[in-house]
């Protein structure tokens, strides 16, 4: 299994065990987030604290029926789901995300949909 592939894995787990600091530790220090081609997050910190809401108040998950791995670089087709603390009220979706590995953690994730 190459690096990038078994990152995507670990955090996907951890992602749906809801454990922030097993998340977070598959993930650079210089981490950056694009939605799109916006940039939103940028450094390990910021990225730690988008989370730390939705680990700790939320009820979510999300599965990859399918991965494709090129490289250094990862693509999950994603189907989420996660339910508002205050309403409820349950939303889902689907989207690509991408992931690009270096030194061994994940230093790029794009989310597209």
């Amino acid at each position: 299994m190459s690096v990038i592939v078994d990152l995507a894995k670990r955090q996907l787990d951890a992602y749906n065990a809801a454990s922030l600091e097993a998340f977070v530790a598959c993930y650079h220090d210089d981490v950056r987030v694009f939605h799109g081609e916006e940039l939103s997050i940028e450094g390990k910190a910021l990225f730690r604290e988008r989370y730390r809401t939705l680990f700790t108040e939320w009820r979510f998950g999300a599965e990859v029926p399918q991965r494709l791995n090129l490289g250094s670089h990862c693509i999950d087709y994603e189907r989420w789901w996660r339910i508002d603390p205050e309403s409820g009220q349950r939303s889902e979706g689907e989207l690509l995300v991408r992931y690009h590995e270096r030194d061994g953690v994940i230093a790029v994730v794009q989310f597209l949909s």
